[in-house]
Formats: C-alpha cells, structure tokens, sequence
C-alpha cells in the first residue's frame, strides 16, 4: 500500500468528526478525541477555514459551507434524479427516504429528506455507513438482491423498519438504493411501501439510462454546478 499523508489522514480525521456531529467542538475537544496536541488541530482548523471547508460557530466549529459545493459533484445525475423521489416518498407516507451508494463493502448514505410524521424522526446525516450485509439500504446494494425489494427491522437500529429496492445502471448492476425508513410501529402497510420504494428506483434507473436533460444544471436533472441539499 502506497504510504500516506499523515497531514491529509489528520485533516480528514477532522472533517469527519466536524460533518459528522450535531455539537460544536472546540479545538481542544478535537485534540483529545483524535489524541493530537491542540496546536496542530488548531493550525488543521485555520487551513480547513481557509478552503471554506470549517467554519467558526460560536465557541467551538462546524463543517463549512465549501463541503455542500464538494457534495454537489458526487454523482450529480443520480442525485438530482433522485432527489424528486426522496422528496415524494418523503410527502406521501411523512416518513424519511433515503439515497445511499456503495462504497467498498458499505453502503454510504448521500442524500435523505426527513418526513415530517411523529414525534420520533429517523434521521441519517450524510456521509453515514453501515456493511451493505446489514439494513434494507445496504443489502439493496448487493447484485444477488437487484431488481427485489429488501425490508428490513432492527439490523442497524432496534424498531427502526426500512425498504428498499436498487437503483441500476449499466448492466443491470446496482448503483445505488433508494429506501424509506421508520419506526416499526408506524411503518407503512408492507405492499404499499415496496411498491412505492420499487416504482421510484425504476424511475430513476430509467431517468440514468436516458439522455441528460437540456436544461439548466440548476434543474433536478442535476449537473456538476448544481448545489444539492444534504439532507433536511
């Protein structure tokens, strides 16, 4: 394996842990959860400020507005194409839908609307992964799982209940999985949310094997400028 950069490795670290908490670290927190010295987080911090990538909120730090604008080019059509079904699926049954790609042996959630149902929200922050062998949105992803509906209870988060069918692309092969997701005790009626779930993949599978569309990159077709939410 080609050496690393332990100044990227440390960077990363950083990002990770900024995009991926609801708090507000300070550079000290950062420091002792990474075990570095606060100096060299701090200097990680004032770099990643820099490029837009973090951002000062109130005492502690945030991931910056720059990592929307890196989001926005991971996978640009697939998203945009996807981002009109997560928002129906979301309307229609008040639960979150959730668009996740595969990345290795994991499935890595890339885009979510949350349903406004309930007290009780599931919610995904973007960037989080699970093995594709364990919940809907992860065996969905699997090639011996492609064009079935995957449901799942309780292999990620006891009383939470997903469903999920593959989003295809050439070949036949999975690129991605569309899933709604939640609470066992209110999910849908099974029919209804595997056929709702298996309609929209379709939808965008065929949207993928279509020619892109002429409008604006700004338009849900998507295109590399376009800033996507990440997440709601």
């Amino acid at each position: 394996m080609p050496e690393q950069s332990k100044t990227v490795d440390a960077a990363l670290s950083v990002l990770t842990l900024l995009a991926g908490g609801d708090d507000q670290p300070t550079a000290a927190s950062l420091a002792r959860r990474l075990g570095m010295s606060r100096t060299a987080v701090a200097r990680l911090l004032a770099t990643l400020e820099a490029h837009g990538l973090a951002r000062r909120m109130g005492r502690g730090w945030g991931p910056g507005l720059g990592l929307l604008t890196l989001a926005s080019g991971i996978e640009p059509r697939l998203r945009g194409l996807a981002r009109a079904e997560l928002e129906d699926l979301a309307r229609r049954f008040g639960e979150t839908a959730v668009l996740s790609v595969r990345e290795g042996d994991e499935a890595v959630a890339v885009d979510q609307v949350v349903g406004g149902a309930g007290v009780v929200r599931i919610h995904y922050r973007i960037g989080t992964r699970h093995p594709l062998r364990l919940g809907a949105s992860g065996r969905a992803l699997l090639d011996e799982h492609a064009g079935e509906v995957v449901v799942s209870e309780g292999e990620l988060e006891p009383g939470v209940r997903g469903a999920a069918a593959a989003v295809l692309g050439a070949g036949g092969r999975p690129v991605a999985s569309i899933a709604l997701v939640a609470p066992a005790h209110r999910f849908p009626a099974e029919g209804e949310a595997t056929e709702a779930v298996a309609a929209a993949a379709r939808r965008i599978t065929e949207g993928l094997a279509g020619p892109p569309s002429a409008g604006p990159p700004d338009t849900v077709a998507g295109g590399r400028d376009a800033v996507l939410p990440a997440g709601r």
